[in-house]
Parts: C-alpha cells; structure tokens; sequence
C-alpha cells in the first residue's frame, strides 16, 4: 500500500505539493490521527464497502485514533449531507488542514476544489466531533490552504 505523501505530495517539488505537504503535516498534528499502512486492514474495509456506490469515496486515505477506524476521503463533489449520519459520524475537515484541495489555485481567497471528510463508525460520533474542535480551535491560527511560504501563495 503506497502512503498518502507517495500519492499525492512527493511526485513533485511545485507549490501544490508543497501546500499539501504542510496541510497534511498540520493535519495529522492537531488531529492525532495516524495513516494506518495496514493493508486492507478490516475496520476500514467495513467503512469503504459500506459507503461504497453512495457517491462519496474519492482519494480515501486510512486513518486511525486510538483503536478507532476513521476513513479520510477527498471528494470534488461531495457535500456533508451525502452521508448517512444515522449510520456513520461525519465531519468536514477545516479547508485550512485539508490535506489534498484537488488542483492549484495561487489566487488569493480561492476555494480549493475539493472537501476532505472524515468518517467512522456512529459509535465514535463523540471522539471524532472532538477532532474537529481541535482542527477548528487550531485553524484560527492557520495560513489560508494554498499558503506555500513567506513569499508565495
């Protein structure tokens, strides 16, 4: 299993991957999520095959907390209500810590062009709206998500 940074950050030195890599890095900082290499490991599979042909699965990246399955993925087209929140906790990642935001845009106040979505297990609803407070609570202080340096954006 290839990791997220081989993906989708380091095939290329440019300013998109750059951002990238400084989004991921502060992601996975303020969320205490680890990218689980596992391959097909189960708890994840159960996610993917449940929300498989809903629309929603883009770019999937398998992270965990603890023991807690979560299951990252990076939709164009997404929106939070596409998911089932009787079924599974759901939260939209801060634009600011989203790790991929689909193509480059240097334009200042640009949207990037993807949603990043975390989802696990109903039963995690609490642990994982605790995640997104850390990532709200830290984006205050958060460069916007095309920021790639002191002279560049």
């Amino acid at each position: 299993m290839n990791t997220y940074a081989y993906c989708y950050i380091n095939h290329a030195d440019i300013p998109e991957t750059r951002a990238r890599a400084r989004r991921r890095s502060a992601f996975l900082e303020e969320s205490w999520l680890q990218e689980n290499l596992e391959d097909d490991p189960p708890k994840h599979r159960a996610l993917i095959e449940a929300l498989r042909g809903k629309g929603v699965l883009a770019h999937t990246t398998n992270l965990e907390l603890g023991n807690m399955a979560v299951l990252m993925t990076e939709h164009y087209q997404a929106k939070l209500e596409d998911f089932d929140h009787e079924r599974f906790a759901v939260i939209e990642v801060p634009t600011k810590f989203a790790p991929y935001c689909g193509s480059w845009d240097p334009t200042p106040g640009a949207d990037p062009g993807t949603k990043t979505f975390l989802v696990t297990s109903i039963l995690k609803k609490r642990q994982l709206e605790e995640v997104l407070r850390r990532l709200e609570q830290a984006a205050e202080n958060m460069p916007p998500w095309n920021y790639v340096g002191e002279d560049e954006a």
